[in-house]
Protein backbone atom coordinates (compact mmCIF):
# COMPACT_ATOMS: atom_id res chain seq x y z
CA UNK A 1 0.00 0.00 0.00
CA UNK A 2 1.05 3.58 -0.65
CA UNK A 3 1.89 6.01 2.13
CA UNK A 4 2.02 9.73 2.63
CA UNK A 5 4.16 11.63 5.07
CA UNK A 6 2.32 14.57 6.65
CA UNK A 7 2.81 16.41 9.92
CA UNK A 8 5.88 14.23 10.59
CA UNK A 9 3.71 11.10 10.43
CA UNK A 10 3.63 8.24 7.95
CA UNK A 11 0.02 7.54 7.03
CA UNK A 12 -1.11 4.50 5.07
CA UNK A 13 -3.67 4.83 2.27
CA UNK A 14 -6.11 2.10 1.33
CA UNK A 15 -6.46 1.16 -2.34
CA UNK A 16 -8.29 3.92 -4.18
CA UNK A 17 -8.16 6.33 -1.26
CA UNK A 18 -7.21 9.96 -1.87
CA UNK A 19 -4.83 12.11 0.14
CA UNK A 20 -7.74 14.34 1.14
CA UNK A 21 -9.85 11.42 2.32
CA UNK A 22 -7.16 9.87 4.48
CA UNK A 23 -6.25 13.21 6.07
CA UNK A 24 -9.87 14.05 6.83
CA UNK A 25 -10.22 10.61 8.39
CA UNK A 26 -7.23 11.48 10.57
CA UNK A 27 -9.14 14.62 11.71
CA UNK A 28 -6.88 17.09 9.93
CA UNK A 29 -8.66 20.30 8.92
CA UNK A 30 -7.78 20.25 5.22
CA UNK A 31 -9.63 22.92 3.16
CA UNK A 32 -12.05 21.37 0.69
CA UNK A 33 -15.38 22.01 -0.96
CA UNK A 34 -16.45 20.08 -4.08
CA UNK A 35 -14.17 17.02 -3.63
CA UNK A 36 -14.38 16.56 -7.40
CA UNK A 37 -11.19 18.24 -8.60
CA UNK A 38 -12.96 21.40 -9.69
CA UNK A 39 -12.84 24.13 -7.04
CA UNK A 40 -9.12 23.73 -6.21
CA UNK A 41 -9.69 24.63 -2.56
CA UNK A 42 -7.92 21.42 -1.45
CA UNK A 43 -4.56 22.33 -2.99
CA UNK A 44 -1.57 20.84 -1.17
CA UNK A 45 2.12 20.71 -1.99
CA UNK A 46 4.43 17.74 -2.44
CA UNK A 47 8.01 18.20 -1.26
CA UNK A 48 9.17 14.67 -2.14
CA UNK A 49 7.81 11.84 -4.25
CA UNK A 50 5.98 11.50 -7.56
CA UNK A 51 2.65 13.28 -7.99
CA UNK A 52 0.06 11.33 -10.02
CA UNK A 53 -0.77 13.11 -13.26
CA UNK A 54 -4.50 13.09 -12.46
CA UNK A 55 -3.86 15.14 -9.32
CA UNK A 56 -2.63 18.14 -11.34
CA UNK A 57 -5.23 18.24 -14.11
CA UNK A 58 -6.49 21.80 -14.57
CA UNK A 59 -3.70 23.44 -12.58
CA UNK A 60 -1.61 26.23 -14.04
CA UNK A 61 1.93 25.34 -15.04
CA UNK A 62 3.32 27.63 -12.35
CA UNK A 63 1.51 25.65 -9.66
CA UNK A 64 2.55 22.31 -11.13
CA UNK A 65 6.19 23.43 -11.15
CA UNK A 66 5.98 24.17 -7.42
CA UNK A 67 4.60 20.72 -6.62
CA UNK A 68 1.00 21.73 -5.96
CA UNK A 69 -1.70 19.11 -6.47
CA UNK A 70 -5.39 18.50 -5.79
CA UNK A 71 -5.63 16.41 -2.65
CA UNK A 72 -9.09 15.07 -3.55
CA UNK A 73 -7.76 13.60 -6.81
CA UNK A 74 -4.41 12.39 -5.54
CA UNK A 75 -4.02 8.63 -5.14
CA UNK A 76 -0.23 8.14 -4.93
CA UNK A 77 1.32 4.84 -5.94
CA UNK A 78 4.39 5.36 -3.79
CA UNK A 79 5.36 7.33 -0.72
CA UNK A 80 4.57 11.03 -1.12
CA UNK A 81 5.72 13.68 1.36
CA UNK A 82 3.07 16.42 1.46
CA UNK A 83 2.59 19.72 3.28
CA UNK A 84 -0.25 22.22 3.57
CA UNK A 85 -0.47 24.81 0.81
CA UNK A 86 1.31 28.11 1.29
CA UNK A 87 -1.62 30.50 1.67
CA UNK A 88 0.47 33.59 0.95
CA UNK A 89 1.30 32.20 -2.50
CA UNK A 90 -2.26 31.18 -3.37
CA UNK A 91 -4.47 33.88 -1.87
CA UNK A 92 -4.67 37.65 -2.13
CA UNK A 93 -6.89 40.46 -0.87
CA UNK A 94 -9.73 42.08 -2.81
CA UNK A 95 -11.81 45.05 -1.64
CA UNK A 96 -15.61 44.99 -1.85
CA UNK A 97 -16.65 47.92 -4.07
CA UNK A 98 -20.35 47.14 -4.56
CA UNK A 99 -22.86 44.94 -2.75
CA UNK A 100 -26.16 44.96 -4.67
CA UNK A 101 -29.16 42.64 -4.57
CA UNK A 102 -30.40 41.72 -8.04
CA UNK A 103 -33.40 39.71 -6.85
CA UNK A 104 -34.81 37.94 -3.85
CA UNK A 105 -31.79 35.67 -3.48
CA UNK A 106 -29.13 36.95 -5.91
CA UNK A 107 -26.28 39.22 -4.86
CA UNK A 108 -24.05 41.11 -7.29
CA UNK A 109 -20.67 41.52 -5.66
CA UNK A 110 -18.06 43.74 -7.31
CA UNK A 111 -14.49 43.50 -6.02
CA UNK A 112 -11.40 45.57 -6.62
CA UNK A 113 -8.83 42.88 -7.47
CA UNK A 114 -5.18 42.97 -6.43
CA UNK A 115 -2.68 44.42 -8.88
CA UNK A 116 -1.95 42.28 -11.95
CA UNK A 117 -4.79 39.86 -11.20
CA UNK A 118 -5.31 37.84 -14.39
CA UNK A 119 -8.48 36.06 -15.46
CA UNK A 120 -10.70 35.23 -18.41
CA UNK A 121 -14.42 36.03 -18.48
CA UNK A 122 -16.27 32.85 -17.52
CA UNK A 123 -13.63 31.51 -15.14
CA UNK A 124 -14.25 31.29 -11.39
CA UNK A 125 -12.50 32.31 -8.21
CA UNK A 126 -12.57 30.98 -4.66
CA UNK A 127 -13.63 33.30 -1.85
CA UNK A 128 -12.34 32.26 1.55
CA UNK A 129 -14.43 32.95 4.66
CA UNK A 130 -11.93 31.32 6.99
CA UNK A 131 -8.58 29.60 6.63
CA UNK A 132 -10.28 26.32 5.70
CA UNK A 133 -13.67 27.38 4.27
CA UNK A 134 -14.11 28.57 0.69
CA UNK A 135 -16.64 28.55 -2.14
CA UNK A 136 -16.24 29.04 -5.89
CA UNK A 137 -18.06 31.77 -7.83
CA UNK A 138 -17.97 32.48 -11.57
CA UNK A 139 -16.87 35.79 -13.05
CA UNK A 140 -19.33 37.89 -15.06
CA UNK A 141 -16.79 40.65 -15.68
CA UNK A 142 -14.38 41.07 -18.60
CA UNK A 143 -10.80 42.00 -17.72
CA UNK A 144 -10.22 44.48 -20.56
CA UNK A 145 -13.65 46.11 -20.15
CA UNK A 146 -14.20 46.24 -16.39
CA UNK A 147 -12.20 47.62 -13.48
CA UNK A 148 -13.76 45.24 -10.97
CA UNK A 149 -14.45 41.52 -10.62
CA UNK A 150 -18.19 40.84 -10.83
CA UNK A 151 -19.78 37.81 -9.16
CA UNK A 152 -23.42 36.73 -8.95
CA UNK A 153 -24.02 34.82 -5.73
CA UNK A 154 -27.20 32.92 -4.93
CA UNK A 155 -28.14 32.72 -1.28
CA UNK A 156 -28.16 29.04 -0.36
CA UNK A 157 -30.28 28.11 2.64
CA UNK A 158 -27.89 27.58 5.57
CA UNK A 159 -24.97 28.23 3.21
CA UNK A 160 -21.97 29.16 5.34
CA UNK A 161 -20.30 31.35 2.73
CA UNK A 162 -23.27 32.64 0.72
CA UNK A 163 -25.11 33.71 3.91
CA UNK A 164 -21.99 35.51 5.09
CA UNK A 165 -21.56 37.32 1.79
CA UNK A 166 -25.24 38.25 1.56
CA UNK A 167 -25.81 39.35 5.14
CA UNK A 168 -22.52 40.46 6.67
CA UNK A 169 -20.14 41.69 3.99
CA UNK A 170 -20.35 45.37 3.00
CA UNK A 171 -18.49 47.82 0.72
CA UNK A 172 -15.00 48.51 1.98
CA UNK A 173 -14.49 45.05 3.44
CA UNK A 174 -11.47 42.99 2.38
CA UNK A 175 -11.93 39.43 1.15
CA UNK A 176 -9.39 36.69 0.58
CA UNK A 177 -9.61 35.29 -2.95
CA UNK A 178 -7.71 32.67 -4.93
CA UNK A 179 -6.50 33.04 -8.52
CA UNK A 180 -8.96 32.39 -11.35
CA UNK A 181 -9.44 28.83 -12.63
CA UNK A 182 -11.55 26.99 -15.16
CA UNK A 183 -11.53 26.48 -18.93
CA UNK A 184 -15.03 27.74 -19.81
CA UNK A 185 -14.08 30.99 -21.52
CA UNK A 186 -14.16 32.56 -24.97
CA UNK A 187 -11.50 31.40 -27.40
CA UNK A 188 -11.11 33.88 -30.32
CA UNK A 189 -11.33 31.58 -33.31
CA UNK A 190 -13.93 30.82 -35.99
CA UNK A 191 -15.59 34.15 -35.23
CA UNK A 192 -18.32 33.52 -37.79
CA UNK A 193 -19.70 30.38 -36.11
CA UNK A 194 -22.94 30.35 -34.14
CA UNK A 195 -22.39 30.58 -30.38
CA UNK A 196 -24.86 28.95 -27.98
CA UNK A 197 -24.80 30.10 -24.36
CA UNK A 198 -27.13 28.19 -22.05
CA UNK A 199 -27.30 28.31 -18.29
CA UNK A 200 -29.51 28.00 -15.24
CA UNK A 201 -29.67 30.29 -12.22
CA UNK A 202 -26.41 32.11 -11.58
CA UNK A 203 -24.92 30.14 -14.45
CA UNK A 204 -25.93 33.33 -16.24
CA UNK A 205 -22.91 35.13 -14.74
CA UNK A 206 -20.13 33.47 -16.78
CA UNK A 207 -22.31 33.48 -19.91
CA UNK A 208 -22.76 37.26 -19.79
CA UNK A 209 -19.01 37.67 -19.45
CA UNK A 210 -18.30 35.31 -22.34
CA UNK A 211 -20.82 37.08 -24.61
CA UNK A 212 -19.44 40.55 -23.82
CA UNK A 213 -15.88 39.30 -24.29
CA UNK A 214 -16.67 37.77 -27.68
CA UNK A 215 -18.50 40.88 -28.94
CA UNK A 216 -15.70 43.17 -27.77
CA UNK A 217 -13.17 41.07 -29.67
CA UNK A 218 -15.03 41.29 -32.96
CA UNK A 219 -17.10 38.11 -32.94
CA UNK A 220 -19.30 38.27 -36.06
CA UNK A 221 -21.41 35.12 -35.72
CA UNK A 222 -24.78 34.88 -34.02
CA UNK A 223 -24.69 34.67 -30.24
CA UNK A 224 -27.73 33.04 -28.59
CA UNK A 225 -28.01 33.25 -24.80
CA UNK A 226 -30.69 31.19 -23.04
CA UNK A 227 -31.27 31.71 -19.31
CA UNK A 228 -33.24 28.92 -17.63
CA UNK A 229 -35.02 29.60 -14.34
CA UNK A 230 -37.83 28.03 -12.34
CA UNK A 231 -40.03 31.12 -11.97
CA UNK A 232 -40.20 34.49 -13.73
CA UNK A 233 -39.12 36.29 -10.56
CA UNK A 234 -35.78 34.48 -10.89
CA UNK A 235 -34.97 36.29 -14.16
CA UNK A 236 -32.42 38.71 -12.78
CA UNK A 237 -30.75 41.11 -15.26
CA UNK A 238 -33.66 40.41 -17.63
CA UNK A 239 -33.92 44.01 -18.86
CA UNK A 240 -30.14 44.38 -19.09
CA UNK A 241 -30.01 41.43 -21.46
CA UNK A 242 -32.93 42.78 -23.50
CA UNK A 243 -31.05 46.05 -23.90
CA UNK A 244 -27.91 44.15 -24.88
CA UNK A 245 -29.92 42.38 -27.59
CA UNK A 246 -31.23 45.70 -28.90
CA UNK A 247 -27.71 47.16 -29.07
CA UNK A 248 -26.04 44.22 -30.85
CA UNK A 249 -27.80 42.76 -33.87
CA UNK A 250 -25.98 39.43 -33.59
CA UNK A 251 -26.96 38.89 -29.94
CA UNK A 252 -30.19 37.05 -29.09
CA UNK A 253 -31.56 36.60 -25.58
CA UNK A 254 -34.14 34.03 -24.48
CA UNK A 255 -35.72 33.64 -21.04
CA UNK A 256 -36.77 30.06 -20.39
CA UNK A 257 -39.12 29.76 -17.42
CA UNK A 258 -40.06 26.33 -16.12
CA UNK A 259 -43.09 27.43 -14.09
CA UNK A 260 -44.56 30.40 -15.97
CA UNK A 261 -47.48 32.24 -14.35
CA UNK A 262 -49.44 32.18 -17.59
CA UNK A 263 -48.68 31.86 -21.26
CA UNK A 264 -50.07 35.34 -21.97
CA UNK A 265 -47.93 37.02 -19.30
CA UNK A 266 -44.71 35.12 -19.91
CA UNK A 267 -42.02 36.31 -22.29
CA UNK A 268 -40.33 32.92 -22.14
CA UNK A 269 -40.40 30.09 -24.64
CA UNK A 270 -42.96 27.43 -23.76
CA UNK A 271 -40.49 24.59 -24.36
CA UNK A 272 -37.80 22.99 -22.25
CA UNK A 273 -34.35 24.53 -22.01
CA UNK A 274 -32.89 21.39 -23.56
CA UNK A 275 -35.23 21.52 -26.57
CA UNK A 276 -34.70 25.24 -27.04
CA UNK A 277 -30.94 24.73 -27.22
CA UNK A 278 -31.24 21.83 -29.65
CA UNK A 279 -33.61 23.83 -31.88
CA UNK A 280 -30.82 26.34 -32.43
CA UNK A 281 -28.35 23.72 -33.67
CA UNK A 282 -28.94 23.75 -37.41
CA UNK A 283 -25.35 23.06 -38.46
CA UNK A 284 -23.51 21.36 -35.58
CA UNK A 285 -20.11 21.61 -37.25
CA UNK A 286 -20.41 25.40 -37.27
CA UNK A 287 -21.48 25.86 -33.65
CA UNK A 288 -19.76 26.23 -30.32
CA UNK A 289 -21.56 25.94 -27.00
CA UNK A 290 -20.97 27.23 -23.48
CA UNK A 291 -23.03 25.57 -20.73
CA UNK A 292 -23.12 26.72 -17.09
CA UNK A 293 -25.18 26.08 -13.99
CA UNK A 294 -26.93 23.01 -12.55
CA UNK A 295 -24.66 19.99 -13.02
CA UNK A 296 -27.41 17.60 -14.13
CA UNK A 297 -28.70 19.99 -16.77
CA UNK A 298 -25.21 20.86 -18.00
CA UNK A 299 -24.20 17.21 -18.34
CA UNK A 300 -27.44 16.33 -20.14
CA UNK A 301 -27.00 19.21 -22.58
CA UNK A 302 -23.39 18.20 -23.27
CA UNK A 303 -24.52 14.69 -24.17
CA UNK A 304 -27.43 15.90 -26.33
CA UNK A 305 -25.30 18.40 -28.22
CA UNK A 306 -22.61 15.81 -28.85
CA UNK A 307 -25.21 13.35 -30.16
CA UNK A 308 -26.60 16.09 -32.39
CA UNK A 309 -23.23 16.27 -34.15
CA UNK A 310 -21.26 18.91 -32.25
CA UNK A 311 -17.62 18.13 -31.57
CA UNK A 312 -16.84 17.74 -27.87
CA UNK A 313 -13.96 20.19 -28.35
CA UNK A 314 -16.55 22.85 -29.25
CA UNK A 315 -18.54 22.33 -26.05
CA UNK A 316 -17.30 24.25 -23.01
CA UNK A 317 -18.95 23.81 -19.64
CA UNK A 318 -18.92 24.81 -16.00
CA UNK A 319 -21.15 22.52 -13.96
CA UNK A 320 -21.98 24.03 -10.56
CA UNK A 321 -21.36 21.41 -7.86
CA UNK A 322 -22.85 21.41 -4.40
CA UNK A 323 -20.24 21.56 -1.67
CA UNK A 324 -19.65 18.32 0.23
CA UNK A 325 -17.69 20.05 2.99
CA UNK A 326 -19.21 20.10 6.46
Amino acid sequence: MAHIIFDQKQIELEDGQSVLSVLLNQDYAIPNSCQAGVCQSCLMQAVEGEIPEAAQVGLKDTLKAQGYFLACCCQPEETLHVVAANETQLRSSAIVMEHERLGTDILRLRLQPPANFKYRAGQYINIWKTENLARSYSLASVSHLDDTLELHIRHVADGQVSSWLHNEIKPGDSLQIQEASGDCFYVPENAQDKMLLAGTGTGLAPLIGIARDAISQGYTGEIHLIHGVRQEQDLYLHHTLQEMASQHSQFYYYANVLESASESESESENISLEQQVLNLVAEPAQCKAYLCGDANIVNTLKKKLFLSGMAMTDIYSDAFLISTAK
